[in-house]
């Protein structure tokens, strides 16, 4: 099994879902884009990860309405759940899909959008591992060091399609102290539900009474945001967290206990904010037990809202697609990069 692949599965074992209590979303839905979407018939859309070095890491495929890794062969030895990799591939599984030279479309919360390049096939860095790529003609492309990878800055795709790059806020922002009134009381909720799961055991025993977290702090760490509709309509991406001192007599005591708290909002046209998705994980300050993420960038294909996210673990980081619908946040397809 994938090193990610165990972080996943221990994963599922501790992250508790938040139980909104929602309405239906339909009353405040996702206007669609004005920009025409993909139609299912115009081809095979490949989707890649932007690097600083000026490689593009193809890491999935949407042909027929589908998204799929096109390389994975589960074997019958494999878990029900095995997730694809792309690295230490023996040769670059996306050449029957594409061509050299050509143009490649990036799409980049910190560097904006525009074109590429690509020329040939390289094998590049990404933590222990190597994965394969196509370099390109970024004009601000920094090299690796000797013994260093490089990180990742946003999303490409092979042909012009409806996109959208997230934009990260900072906390001038006035949405960052709305998003934070609105989690406030989801957080206290979802760690009360968290601290009841058997994995969480030793982290509830060395945090405070629930009288006291709740007089405590609740900070942002982080908020992407797009803006998907001239009318005020925008999605949200955001990271909050509490920190708890542990007790002078725990493992590691300096290290700090931190409930992390993720997930989704909409801001409808007029004006509301309403919480799509989220999950609260225990965590210490070495957040070895969760993955952050980073959220690229929106795709409207066949009338849906798809968002793909760079989720980045302890030891290793994984791309992952999302679909926003109706019924809330879905991940459709997860392809691991390299780990250690």
């Amino acid at each position: 099994m994938h090193r990610l692949a165990k972080i996943h599965l221990m994963l599922k074992k501790i992250i508790c879902l938040a139980s909104l209590g929602m309405a239906p979303l339909s009353a405040h839905w996702i206007k669609p884009s004005a920009t025409p979407a993909l139609s299912g018939n115009d081809g095979k859309l490949m989707v890649a990860v932007f690097r600083t070095d000026g490689v593009v890491v193809p890491f999935a495929l949407f042909a027929n309405q589908k998204w799929t890794n096109p390389w994975h062969n589960p074997q019958p030895d494999d878990q029900a759940d095995e997730t694809a990799t792309i690295a230490d591939l023996p040769k670059p599984w996306y050449q029957s899909f594409v061509k050299t030279p050509a143009e490649w479309y990036l799409l980049s919360p910190a560097r904006g959008e525009l074109t590429v390049r690509v020329s040939k096939n390289v094998q590049v860095c990404s933590h222990c591992q190597k994965v394969w790529g196509l370099l390109s003609d970024y004009p601000n492309a920094t090299p690796a060091g000797r013994n260093e990878c490089v990180t990742t800055v946003g999303v490409a795709l092979n042909e012009k399609k409806p996109s959208r790059a997230m934009e990260r806020l900072t906390s001038a922002s006035p949405d960052w102290k709305q998003l934070l009134i609105l989690i406030a009381p989801h957080f206290e909720s979802a760690e009360i539900a968290a601290l009841t799961h058997e994995g969480a055991s030793l982290y509830a025993s060395q945090i405070p009474s629930a009288q006291d977290r709740a007089k405590m702090p609740l900070s942002m760490q982080k908020i992407y945001r797009n803006q998907l509709t001239d009318d005020g309509q925008a999605l949200f991406y955001f990271e909050a967290s509490r920190e708890y001192q542990k007790p002078a007599n725990a493992n590691d005591p300096s290290c700090e206990d931190i409930s992390l708290f993720g997930g989704w909002a909409l801001r409808e046209a007029q004006g509301k904010l309403v919480l799509l998705d989220s999950q609260l994980a225990p965590t210490d300050c070495d957040r070895k037990q969760v993955g952050l993420g980073f959220p690229f960038a929106i795709l409207t294909l066949d009338g849906k809202t798809f968002v793909i996210v760079e989720e980045d673990h302890y030891e290793g980081e994984s791309y992952i697609v999302l679909e926003i619908g109706k019924d809330g946040v879905h991940r459709v397809l997860a392809t691991y990069a390299g780990s250690c």
